[in-house]
């Protein structure tokens, strides 16, 4: 499982540093757009001889989350139930290197071909997209989880009952793929800062209510465990 999600992260980190290399020798000179706005607007520039720290910033963080999500199997107390969820793991490690690569070399390639120039740019839609598929991905695979700390929704109550843990992933799984496709219909028709507001607040429903419904079903679990009696 970890040589696999290594493997993806690797590929994705290579394209990245691909990416940057190419940058390097196309970058035009003066001010160069390094931040956009909800509305894709150019809100932050920089230096030509200062852009390439930003784009240094994904693959960074690419390197982090690969290092973090090899480490989790060895650390995590349910470490065979997080073994058992490898598909569904496999998949959400893929996608996010997937996701990190292409933003950088859609960052890249605005840096390049936009320079110096405060227009409205449509990337930020497929970012918003981009976070409807990822979604997407993890509404289909939750279902199939078992209970582990870095996977899933980690409630004080799915992870004290299995049957809770099934329960809430098998109904807010579906939620979240509405969510995720929400979202892309929402990056295609909406603009601007609504268009996060009303992304985010799709996913945020759907979390707020994966914590309530845990709770409501761990009242009821018959597994529940409500922790040991402790002698001070």
């Amino acid at each position: 499982m970890i040589r696999t999600g290594l493997l993806w992260s690797a590929g994705a980190i290579a394209v990245m540093l691909g990416t940057l290399y190419w940058a390097s020798g196309a970058m035009p000179d003066g001010q160069i757009p390094v931040h956009w706005g909800p509305s894709g607007e150019a809100d932050a520039f920089a230096a030509k001889d200062k852009d390439l720290l930003y784009l240094l910033i994904l693959p960074a963080s690419a390197i982090f989350t690969s290092a973090l999500l090899a480490a989790a199997p060895a650390i995590d107390p349910f470490k065979d139930n997080l073994r058992r969820s490898r598909k569904a793991y496999l998949a959400i490690w893929a996608a996010i290197m997937v996701l990190l690569a292409a933003l950088n070399g859609g960052i890249a390639w605005m840096m390049v071909n936009s320079a110096g120039a405060n227009e409205s740019n449509e990337f930020v839609r497929f970012v918003m997209a981009g976070c409807g598929v990822i979604f997407i991905i993890i509404g289909n695979y939750l279902p199939k989880t078992r209970k582990s700390f870095f996977l899933g929704i980690r409630t004080p109550w799915t992870l004290t009952s299995d049957y809770t843990w099934e329960k809430t992933h098998r109904l807010v799984g579906p939620l979240y793929i509405l969510a995720g496709l929400a979202g892309i219909v929402i990056a295609f028709t909406m603009r601007g800062l609504p268009m996060v507001i009303a992304f985010v607040a799709c996913v945020m429903a759907v979390s707020l209510f994966g914590v309530a419904y845990s709770w409501w079903v761990w009242r009821r679990a018959s597994d529940r465990n409500e922790g040991a009696d402790y002698v001070v």
